[in-house]
């Protein structure tokens, strides 16, 4: 993994991308506990994580000069950033890394980051990020910063949710209502979003709900199939999507167009390009 770090080949192998990077900070803050992490690694030591395993570890160093060595990315900045340390390693504060990895981000990346880790840290204010965003001295990447951090909520649950949002906008279609409570027969179901006016109903479906890591994988399966039943009978129409869909917002745009959502503005092909790379 590191320099006098190892892993089980087997275990590491079986990790998932996001899992290795993770393992990938922790080896670096255990092999140098006086740094500060920073960026998508301290998003990563918050529980979200969208960097592929080969990203160096980012961290913070002010008086330094921004250099990549080995696994290691040191950062420099004129701006101060507050620290905290938790269970032992130092990292930026949650304002200070949504502020980072936005800046750092293409636009629908860093709003998933955004909602991601508002969602995780409820003490964190919408206008407190923005206003961070445009106290820093430097203005590097702060007007690409704005889009996400105008848009974010926090209300995503998931960041397929947020990159659906993403295309959805970039695509020209009208937005729905997000996380809206349906009641039936004593149960409540929550859907991911809603298009009232259609009458639509809309949700983006991950893998890691099915993958055993939540409990038996067939019981997942079988509840979530009663679930959309439930919702199904409480409405016109139901889509599903997933990473597929995200991947290739063609085809995402196309079902959105097909169910008639309204276009409200002209497609944007730069910004669905721009995803589209990323997620490659």
């Amino acid at each position: 993994m590191l320099p006098g770090v190892y892993a089980n080949t087997e275990a590491w192998h079986e990790l998932a991308p996001w899992d290795r990077y993770l393992a990938k900070v922790h080896a670096v803050s255990a092999r140098h506990p006086e740094l500060v992490i920073c960026g998508p690694s301290a998003a990563a030591l918050r529980g979200v994580s969208l960097a592929r395993s080969d990203t160096p570890v980012h961290v913070l160093d002010p008086r330094g000069t921004g250099r990549t060595f080995g696994a290691v990315k040191t950062v420099t900045s004129q701006d101060t950033r507050e620290i905290e340390t938790v269970e032992g390693i130092q990292l930026t504060s949650s304002a200070d890394t949504i502020v980072d990895v936005v800046r750092g981000s293409t636009p629908a990346i860093g709003l998933a980051y955004a909602d991601a880790l508002l969602r995780r840290d409820p003490t964190v204010a919408i206008a407190q990020v923005q206003a961070i965003n445009e106290a820093r001295i430097s203005s590097r990447n702060r007007r690409r910063a704005r889009w996400a951090l105008q848009r974010t909520t926090g209300i995503p649950e998931s960041v397929l949710e947020s990159l659906s949002l993403a295309i959805m906008e970039f695509g020209g279609f009208e937005l729905p209502e997000l996380q809206i409570a349906f009641r039936f027969e004593g149960w409540e179901d929550h859907a991911d979003f809603f298009w009232r006016r259609l009458d639509l109903i809309g949700e983006s479906d991950g893998d890691v709900k099915y993958s055993g890591a939540f409990g038996n994988p067939l019981d997942a399966i079988r509840a979530e199939k009663r679930r959309e039943a439930r919702l199904r009978r409480q409405v016109s129409a139901h889509l599903r999507w997933g990473w597929p869909e995200i991947k290739q917002p063609d085809l995402l745009t196309t079902m959105l167009q097909m169910a008639r959502v309204p276009r409200v503005g002209q497609p944007d092909q730069v910004m669905l390009a721009s995803l589209r790379r990323a997620l490659q």
